[in-house]
C-alpha cells in the first residue's frame, strides 16, 4: 500500500517549514523541520515508512532506525487522519 500527498492539499515551504492548507480549506497547519522533511520525501518514497526512515536516518545521528520508523509511522498516521495523505492510485 503506497501513500501520497493528497492533491487537494495546498502546501508551500516557508523558512524550512511546510505550511499546509487542509483539503476543505478550513485549517492551516505548520509542520516542524522533521515533519517538513517527511512531507517533502513522501511522494518520492511512496509513503513507505521504511523507505522514509532510511532516507532520514543520516540526518539524525542519535536516533535508531527503529525509533525513526515508529515516529515516521505515527506522523504519517496523523497526516492520513487529517486527510492530508491518501492511498496511491493504481
Amino acid at each position: 500500500m503506497g501513500l501520497q500527498r493528497s492533491p487537494n492539499v495546498i502546501s508551500e515551504v516557508v523558512d524550512d517549514r511546510a505550511m499546509l492548507v487542509s483539503p476543505d480549506g478550513s485549517e492551516l497547519l505548520s509542520l516542524n523541520a522533521v515533519g517538513t522533511m517527511v512531507w517533502q520525501l513522501l511522494d518520492e518514497h511512496e509513503g513507505d515508512v521504511g523507505r522514509l526512515a532510511d532516507a532520514l536516518l543520516a540526518e539524525f545521528e542519535d536516533v535508531s532506525r527503529e525509533q525513526l520508523e515508529r515516529d515516521v509511522a505515527e506522523f504519517i498516521a496523523t497526516l492520513r487522519d487529517e486527510g492530508l495523505v491518501e492511498e496511491r492510485a493504481g
